[in-house]
């Protein structure tokens, strides 16, 4: 039998490629991998060559997501089986501030 969830990576991955299918993938588990708390402050704002892009409106959160970057970079690229990406960017904005600046559309977190 299969899992949609299976079926939809496979075929991801058979437009884009795996490296971009692991990409997109990433920004699906960012929130699972920084916790709840931390996601519900943070937004995925995309990926921009191997660098993903987040914001916060937290600084506070910004300056301790910056600290932990190289494992959460390992984190997210162990949770979607290879390397996606190589660095995060942290961004702060204020609540309700616009994410547009340029970044390609992402996910919410």
């Amino acid at each position: 039998m299969f899992r949609l969830g299976d079926l939809l990576s496979d075929a991801l991955r058979s437009l884009v490629g795996a490296h971009r299918a692991r990409q997109a993938a990433v920004l699906d588990a960012w929130a699972e991998v920084v916790g709840e708390v931390r996601a519900r402050h943070t937004k995925t704002a995309g990926i921009r060559g191997n660098v993903l892009v987040v914001t916060t409106d937290l600084p506070a959160l910004s300056h301790e997501l910056r600290l932990r970057r190289d494992a959460l970079v390992e984190a997210l690229n162990r949770r979607v089986g290879g390397a996606a990406i190589q660095d995060i960017q942290v961004i702060v904005r204020p609540p309700g501030g616009s994410d547009g600046a340029g970044a390609p559309a992402g996910r919410g977190g």
